[in-house]
Formats: structure tokens, sequence, C-alpha cells
């Protein structure tokens, strides 16, 4: 072997080393968020660990064209993620409406109004109010705010722009604040500032 030759193959060692550490820290950073995201859908562990393992290794893949093509190579993660939940229904031939459990809308609810208690009479409140919102803007706010995806990747499995998102959310929200539904949840008018 020449000296150019092992310059070479020293110089491809290396940047194959520092592609596995980058695969690597990208794995561990978003694996806990993307396995919570599939377990959601699929609510079985195991199943859900497996679809991870498969999202993954179509992302990996192509790992590099979505470095390239992708300002964050994140965006690309969570259509691979929902394409391959659905298929993963379709073959059970069913599909599954992504439902709000007792726990998403508690989180949900801390997101509209913080300051208020936890109770079992809220959590069927706010059920009563979802009920009211269209099917986008539920899956907007799941998204968002249970599953914690920021906007641009809320947009991105949504097939809308990030400002579309934006305004279901601010719909979905003004919707649930004004619904009769939680109008016991409101705060109390004191009278101050009103005019006599």
């Amino acid at each position: 072997m020449t000296l150019a030759q092992d310059d070479s193959a020293s110089v491809c060692a290396t940047e194959g080393h520092e592609r596995r550490e980058a695969m690597r820290a990208f794995y561990t950073a978003h694996h806990p968020k993307l396995a919570a995201f599939v377990v959601r859908r699929v609510k079985g562990k195991q199943e859900a660990e497996d679809l991870c393992q498969d999202i993954w290794r179509i992302f990996f893949n192509k790992y590099d064209h979505y470095v390239e093509s992708y300002d964050e190579p994140v965006k690309a993660l969570y259509p691979i993620a929902s394409c391959r939940i659905a298929d993963f229904w379709n073959d059970r031939r069913r599909v599954r409406e992504v439902l709000f459990d007792g726990e998403d809308t508690t989180v949900l609810f801390h997101a509209m109004a913080p300051n208020l208690p936890a109770g079992i009479e809220r959590r069927i409140d706010v059920e009563r109010a979802l009920s009211c919102l269209t099917e986008r803007q539920r899956e907007a706010l799941h998204l968002h705010h249970i599953d914690r995806l920021k906007v641009a990747e809320t947009a991105v499995l949504m097939g809308i722009s990030p400002n579309g998102v934006k305004n279901l959310l601010k719909k979905a929200l003004e919707t649930l604040r004004n619904t009769t539904a939680l109008s016991d949840y409101r705060p109390e008018s004191t009278g101050e500032g009103e005019r006599k």
C-alpha cells in the first residue's frame, strides 16, 4: 500500500467514525420522543418498539440525504413514522383515530388554563369540549401539545404550512376557551374596571 492510499484510507475511516457518531447522537436525542409518538398510536409496547426500529432503519438508510436536504433532519423522521403507523393499521385492516386519553386531557387543559386544579369533572368537560373541534384541530392539538412536536414538525406531518398549524391551534384554543362545556372554569368577573 502506498503512502497516498494510507492517507486516503485514514481519511475515510475518520469520516466514517464521525458519521456514525453523528447518527448515534441523533438517535439518542430523538428516540424517546419518537417512541412516545409511536406508542400513543399503537398502544402495544413491543409493537411500538418494533415500529420504531423499522422507522430508524428507513431513516438511517437515507440519513446523508436528509442531512443535506433539510435544515433539520428530524423533519423527515415523523412523516416516515406516520407512514409506518398507517401501514401497521392497514395491515390489520383497522383505522385508529387518535383519541385523547385522560392524561392527555390533563396536559391539554394545563396548556389552556395552567392554574386550575385537576379533577374527574374537568376531564369529562374537556372531552366534551374537544368533541366541538374539527378533526384537524384535534390532530394539531395532539401533535403539538401532547406529542410535544414543534410547529414546523407538526406542519410536516399534517401536510400544511407552519402558519396553517398556528391558525388551527389558535382557533382550537379559542373554541375550547369559549365553549359552554368549559364555562365553569373561566375566572369570575370581579367587576373591576367596568363602567358604572
